[in-house]
């Protein structure tokens, strides 16, 4: 006899999170349950209007609000109640778990696997204390402009992900180049500058409205240059001191740009890991041994020293001075994907 599908229901009219789960969704439940998506208002109050069985209701908290009188209609094994902000002044019943809109995928999936087996009538899984995230923070920065610090950025975020790591990538310099990376058309608030710059009990949630989860994890780049909106290096200290005191990431990689000066040294200090970027040509060669006769202003931290050939002269750099070399590639596809960047990787993983 054929096994019968688990249903799963999930309703989003407002599109407020299903963007990020869908595809997912379809490619980890295609042959174990049926899913229904409920992305137009009028579709979801034809949906509820008949009595339905579903183990499982993933759905927004406002048309969680707006459906109240159908829903009760339903023989609903469990609901992920998706709410922008977590209050404790609303009371749901039993079988409804509050979820946050920003919770990672990764959280998301588990307490969806979660809810399928407790509306089968499993029991809960015992809570076991979790070891806090131990969360670092590796810069890429350089003296040198237009060296590819954007896209050793990107790259090294993506390595780290197939690691199996929680990566948050952050583009600080003020064109915040690594956004071409992303995809386009999407902006951070300039509320989220307001509370860097003034934090407060509530800058923590600012950010995470602000972080996309695609590929990797990204802070949403603002849509005008950062010191147009008085955004400096004392800004990006608030945002990764509070991303590390929250846990929520294993690594923050930070595209930091090319600036020299005091207040992106007092940055570099918080950061555990740099990656001190250079290439293989006598002017490059100059002005980063500026910056190493200078040993005030880089960190006291771990370091590797890599040089991109992209733009060579034919000058040759000591194999025993660099960790690694980034070869010349015609295309920034091929590029992410040099070897240079898993073997740090694995390296700061190790």
């Amino acid at each position: 006899m054929e096994e019968k599908l688990k249903q799963l229901v999930v309703a989003d009219t407002e599109n407020t999170f299903l963007k990020s789960t869908e595809e997912e969704i379809i490619r980890r439940y295609a042959d174990t349950v049926f899913v229904q998506f409920l992305t137009e208002k009028m579709y979801a109050e034809e949906y509820f209007r008949d009595e339905r069985h579903i183990d499982v209701l993933v759905i927004s908290a406002r048309d969680y609000e707006q459906e109240q009188e159908a829903l009760q209609k339903q023989q609903i094994g469990r609901v992920l109640l998706i709410e922008e902000e977590i209050g404790t002044e609303k009371v749901y019943p039993e079988n409804v778990e509050v979820l946050l809109q920003f919770l990672s995928s990764e959280d998301f999936f588990r307490k969806l696997e979660e809810a399928f087996r407790l509306a089968e009538g499993g029991e809960p899984e015992e809570k076991t204390e979790e070891k806090p995230r131990d969360v670092h923070a590796i810069a890429v920065y350089s003296p040198i402009g237009g060296c590819g610090k954007s896209l050793v950025s990107y790259a090294l975020a993506k390595k780290l992900k197939k690691l199996d790591q929680k990566v948050l990538l952050v583009g600080c310099d003020p064109t915040q180049s690594v956004n071409v990376y992303y995809p386009a058309g999407s902006y951070a608030k300039e509320e989220l500058a307001e509370r860097l710059i003034h934090p407060g009990d509530d800058t923590y949630w600012t950010i995470l409205q602000n972080i996309e989860q695609d590929e990797i994890s990204y802070l949403l780049p603002f849509e005008k240059n950062l010191p147009s909106l008085d955004l400096g290096m004392e800004q990006w200290e608030v945002l990764l001191s509070v991303l590390k005191e929250k846990r929520d990431f294993d690594w923050i990689v930070l595209d930091v740009g090319s600036l020299l000066d005091r207040k992106m040294a007092s940055f570099m200090s918080k950061i555990d890991y740099l990656i001190l970027l250079t290439e293989t040509n006598q002017i490059a060669n100059r002005k980063m041994q500026k910056l190493l006769g200078d040993p005030d202003f880089l960190p006291k931290c771990e370091c590797f020293l890599v040089a991109n050939e992209y733009r060579t002269d034919g000058m040759r750099i000591a194999s025993e001075s660099v960790f690694g070399v980034i070869s010349p590639y015609t295309s920034w596809e091929e590029a992410v994907e040099d070897p240079v960047f898993y073997q740090i990787a694995l390296k700061i993983t190790e």
